[in-house]
């Protein structure tokens, strides 16, 4: 099944605009009530808009678009309008502003819920590219373009981000045939796991062959470390065996490599860098289920120097 279908794009389109106006003003009010409880009315200007719903139902409806796409839009949706309703309470039974650190999470709530809506835009235009048919994750061919989108809002707004890669251990092993129907289970289940790992505007992709990239928003290299022990702990309640060519059962592992990007760091050489260091990680070793490497500029400029 093709990831979207084409035969009403421009009337897709344009449902878009009243859910991006319709949030805008409802946002403005929220700031409003939010900072000047005492001169906004609350009687019905910050109840959610209904564009969105309407849409979600019509697109699910028309199967105009990927379930899982869907599925990640509601889910955004729903924690921003949770994480507002929760400062509202705060704000009318105290007459205080809102903390700064629950202000900024309720921020870029919005601004993710905002650039997912544009970027479906851009992945209508983009026809089958935007998604991998196996998984529903998002393609390879989209990553260089997402993480440098990142690297701007780094440099312009100095919002951090993690870039991860994650490679499930022997996956040529199994079952002898990388892409196989036993390859494909496996693929399948893990992208499964590492949707309900990550945060509602963190993205997946697959590359290929048992690897996968996540691009973890807003989060240091501690924050991505967290996201990536969620994969851990999910995978290990799987409690799954896997029999390797010629080999008795075996856990299923992973490996990961992950890196906090810094300005003036290119998406392509990032991910040669992270793909060079999870090539040359200890591939015999399945003790633990993931394996953490913080790329250091300082210490992988020593390396190729030696």
């Amino acid at each position: 099944m093709p990831p979207l279908k084409y035969e009403n794009t421009n009337n897709f389109l344009e449902a878009f605009r009243p859910i991006l106006q319709d949030h805008g003003q409802w946002f403005h009010d929220l700031l409003e009530h939010l900072f000047y409880p005492d001169e906004h009315s609350t009687d019905c200007e910050l109840q959610a808009p209904t564009s969105f719903a309407r849409w979600s139902v019509s697109v699910s409806q028309e199967k105009t678009v990927r379930p899982e796409i869907i599925e990640r839009l509601n889910a955004l949706h729903t924690d921003l309008f949770s994480k507002a309703a929760a400062l509202c309470d705060v704000v009318n039974a105290t007459g205080k502003k809102p903390g700064y650190k629950k202000f900024k999470e309720l921020i870029t709530l919005f601004e993710e819920f905002v650039f997912y809506v544009r970027r479906l835009e851009e992945d209508l235009l983009e026809e089958e590219r935007g998604f991998d048919p196996i998984t529903g994750l998002r393609s390879k061919s989209m990553l260089v373009g997402d993480v440098s989108r990142e690297m701007e809002r780094l440099a312009r707004q100095g919002k951090s981000f993690c870039l991860a890669l994650a490679r499930i251990d022997h996956f040529a092993e199994i079952s002898g045939i990388p892409g196989s129907e036993e390859g494909n289970k496996y693929t399948k289940l893990l992208a499964g796991l590492i949707k309900i790992s990550i945060r509602s505007f963190d993205d997946a992709y697959y590359m290929e062959d048992g690897v996968f990239a996540l691009c973890l928003k807003q989060a240091d290299i501690t924050g991505g470390f967290s996201a990536l022990e969620r994969l851990r702990k999910e995978l290990e309640q799987q409690k799954i065996s896997v029999r390797f060519s010629g080999k008795e059962e075996r856990p299923l592992s992973m490996s990961c490599c992950i890196a906090e990007p810094v300005v003036g760091d290119v998406a392509d050489e990032l991910m040669y860098n992270l793909s060079r260091d999870l090539a040359e990680s200890d591939m015999e070793s399945t003790d633990t289920v993931l394996k953490f490497r913080e790329l250091s500029a300082l210490e992988r400029y020593a390396q190729d120097v030696e």
